[in-house]
Formats: structure tokens, sequence, C-alpha cells
């Protein structure tokens, strides 16, 4: 996890910087803030002189406009890894649940885990799977209250 130590440092010593007006990195970081705010669906490239240029994805665009939002009002930034296997506590963060629900999702059947030691361990990418899966059957309930709002005529 040497990898995770080195990104919440640099997240740290840049978020320090991003508020010390005399620093190399907050004269370099305002004009980028401006154009992140600036960007509505444009592509988006990473140019380096020597090594030539890459298309950056959208969601690492959408990413570093949060990040650039929250340095310039003036808070910090932790960035950290997740890793491929998960403890029922980082499960239920990542769901926004309590543990014991994901204690019972697992008991259930819903997610796959196992045991190290007297432990439960679930994968990441079933956990990422139960949330798509969450989130898709929360947006069907929406739109049939809503198409059941539109038949029964009642409207806000």
């Amino acid at each position: 996890m040497a990898t995770a130590t080195t990104l919440a440092a640099t997240a740290l010593r840049l978020s320090e910087a991003a508020n010390r007006k005399d620093s190399p990195e907050y004269n370099s970081l305002q004009p980028l803030f401006a154009l992140l705010s600036r960007l509505d669906h444009d592509e988006v490239r990473l140019v380096a002189r020597n090594a030539g240029s890459v298309t950056v994805p959208s969601l690492v665009v959408d990413l570093l406009r949060q990040v650039s939002v929250v340095l310039d009002r003036g808070d910090g930034v932790v960035v950290s890894e997740v890793a491929r296997e998960l403890t029922t506590s980082e499960a239920a963060r990542v769901l926004g649940v309590s543990r014991p629900t994901v204690i019972s999702l697992i008991d259930q059947g819903t997610i796959k885990s196992h045991k190290v030691g007297t432990h439960r361990r679930v994968a990441l990418r079933d956990v990422l799977a139960y949330r798509r899966s969450r989130i898709s059957q929360q947006r069907e309930a929406y739109e049939a209250l809503m198409a059941e709002q539109d038949d029964l005529g009642i409207y806000e």
C-alpha cells in the first residue's frame, strides 16, 4: 500500500499548496481551475511535449473538475486506493449503508463473500455490481412512480 501513502501525501501537499498564495502551484492552479470551470462536454487532451498526447476520459475530467472546486474554495482533498477486496465496513462505506446491512446482504446471498480467518471479505466488483443494480432499481421505481402520478393527473 505504499502507493496509497504516496497518493495521500501528494493530495495533502497539493491541498496545502493550493491555499498558499506564494506557492508556485497556487499560481499554476488558478488558470487550471478557471479552465475546468468553463468546460462543458469538450474533448480534453493531455499533451506532453516529448511524449505525445492522449484524450482524457470524461470521468477523469469530471474528477479533476470536482477536485478543483474543492481546492479553489480552500478545502483539502484526500485520495486513496480502493482494494479489490473489501472488509464489510469498507463495503458499507462504498454503498452508503450500515455494516449490519452489508452482513444481511451477504447472508441473503445478494453479495458474495468469503472468509479470511473469522472475517468476511467481499470483492469490489461484486459491491459495485450490487450498487449499479440498486441504482437501476431505484431509477425504475422512480419512473414508475412518475408514470403513476401522470396517470392520476397529479402534478406539482
